[in-house]
């Protein structure tokens, strides 16, 4: 928790300072006797209007994450959560000209787990895939998102024909606020790492054969779901 506070200062203090020195080039001009053009303050208070945006949107993103710090863990049929994930993001993913491609095992032990972190991770994992797969070619934007039992855990793998991910940046993905996304905030896999965490799993990565990547999540069996 250290460690994300200090690293919420550092990303809270980009769009403060931009705010601030957007503010004092606004006050400058309104002290100058010099005509006021009304389209270059209408642009500088929009942009201070975006940052402003995204100042609030990392403090709510973290507050979410606080706030829900404690998994309320119950009897998860993992499959139903998948489907319901992807339900909430198909209709974007066609938009895209993408594809989501589940195959869900059957006969899966029940994990004790989350609902709604374990639906965040997916959620996250399978954007995460649309939006490296935007310049592959068409016919290949297919999301594949399977379920596996794998000794103790079970694991479910959300894989891309993506461009992959460059050494200098895996070693870096899971830092809070990382993010090679020019509007992106950096905390998506960090926090769904830390989820992973919570539950006694994991989350991994690794390079898919013939390009993109795969992202793994693996739960925990319990004794008494099985």
């Amino acid at each position: 928790m250290g460690e994300m506070a200090s690293t919420l200062a550092h990303e809270l203090n980009q769009p403060l300072a931009a705010i601030a020195s957007y503010t004092t080039g606004c006050i400058n001009r309104l002290q100058d006797e010099a005509p006021l053009d009304r389209s270059e303050l209408l642009d500088v208070h929009q942009r201070i209007a975006r940052q402003a945006q995204r100042a609030g949107e990392i403090i709510r993103r973290v507050h979410d994450f606080v706030r829900r710090s404690e998994p309320k863990r119950e009897a998860l049929d993992l499959a139903a959560v998948i489907r319901d994930a992807i339900g909430l993001i198909e209709a974007d993913a066609r938009k895209r000209g993408m594809r989501i491609r589940s195959e869900l095992a059957d006969g899966l032990p029940q994990v004790p787990a989350d609902a709604v972190m374990i639906e965040q991770i997916v959620v996250n994992l399978v954007r995460n895939a649309m939006d490296s797969m935007r310049d592959t070619p068409p016919a290949e934007r297919v999301v594949a998102v399977h379920t596996a039992r794998e000794g103790r855990f079970v694991t479910v793998t959300v894989a891309d024909r993506g461009a992959g991910i460059p050494a200098e940046t895996a070693a870096r993905l899971f830092e809070p606020f990382f993010t090679t996304k020019q509007e992106g905030m950096g905390m998506g896999l960090n926090i769904c790492r830390s989820i992973a965490e919570l539950h006694r799993g994991r989350l991994a990565f690794e390079s898919r054969p013939g390009g993109g990547t795969i992202f793994t999540l693996s739960l925990p069996v319990d004794a008494e779901f099985e």
